[in-house]
């Protein structure tokens, strides 16, 4: 399997590399989609956790937010900018 760039860290909600079956979901989707591909910001999730039940991030708001503020988190730590830096990039904070 290809392993694909993410800088997202480990979590007991998602693996940080693909795995057989996997859906991958890109942290800041829509006109974002290409920026988080190439940043890094990726998880794996089972296809239950992403889109095929309630429970999944498309449609678990909570979910939704809790991994962009650590994808926000991440990404400026991984990169060393700040929050003015990630809003340029992304458009808005998500902390």
């Amino acid at each position: 399997m290809k392993k694909e760039f993410c800088i997202m860290p480990k979590s007991i909600f998602w693996e940080t590399q693909r795995f057989y079956g996997s859906h991958r979901h890109e942290v800041f989707g829509g006109a974002n989609r290409q920026l988080s591909i190439e940043d890094g910001l990726v998880i794996f999730l089972i296809p239950e956790m992403h889109n095929m039940s309630n429970q999944g991030i498309h449609f678990n708001k909570e979910f939704m937010d809790y991994v962009h503020k650590i994808g926000q988190q991440t990404w400026q730590k991984y990169y060393n900018k700040t929050e003015e830096d990630f809003i340029k990039r992304y458009g808005k904070s998500y902390l």
